[in-house]
């Protein structure tokens, strides 16, 4: 039998069938290649970070020191994520990455200051923290447990571009997971007590 003898009514659903199956192929096509920022592919897809940044506004004003204790905690609008608390022994990170943010207005040579105290978890005897500023490695510190140190380190005015934003990423390689079978969401590494961006010094 020829197509042209079917009826309007089979032809009908042979259409509909062929409709439902290019949406089926267009949704699967979709679920393997998901249409969504880099942030979320790398959180929920790729499981490379566990750090999935919330819109904060980065609201700061150059030079003041952050104080990232319990007791007024005004530096929300500065931690896009990777951070629990605050307590009164500073803000614990949390997962393998944290990031800080802050807003600086036109590009300039800034000196970023970090007060850290490593956990005292079983686990390694330091932790190693890796530190980038958008996007680009300024250094690798070392936190021992239960000892506050402050480090400074420069980031280069080349390494900002114009969008008055400094991003700054913590990693942890040595983060210590709290118990068996805890997601590396929760593992922890250090806690911060405070910070500042100030511009470099020149020489």
């Amino acid at each position: 039998m020829r197509l042209s003898d079917r009826s309007p009514l089979t032809l009908g659903a042979y259409a509909l069938a062929a409709l439902l199956a290019l949406l089926e192929l267009v949704i699967l096509w979709q679920a393997l290649h998901p249409n969504v920022s880099a942030d979320y592919r790398a959180y929920y897809i790729d499981r490379s970070t566990t750090c999935l940044p919330q819109p904060v506004s980065g609201a700061y004003n150059l030079g003041k020191e952050l104080d990232f204790r319990s007791g007024g905690d005004e530096t929300r609008e500065n931690r896009p994520c990777g951070w629990d608390g605050p307590a009164g022994d500073g803000m614990h990170s949390i997962g393998q990455t944290s990031r800080l943010r802050f807003a600086i207005g036109a590009p300039q040579s800034l000196t970023l200051m970090l007060e850290l105290t490593g956990v005292t978890l079983p686990g390694p005897d330091r932790q190693r923290v890796i530190v980038s500023a958008n996007g680009r490695r300024i250094g690798e510190i070392v936190v021992t447990p239960d000892k506050t140190e402050r480090f400074t380190m420069t980031i280069p005015a080349d390494s900002l571009d114009d969008g008055g934003f400094v991003d700054i990423v913590l990693d942890y390689p040595d983060a210590i997971s709290p118990g068996k079978r805890v997601s590396n969401t929760y593992w922890r590494s250090v806690k911060l007590t405070a910070a500042s961006l100030s511009p470099a010094q020149p020489g």
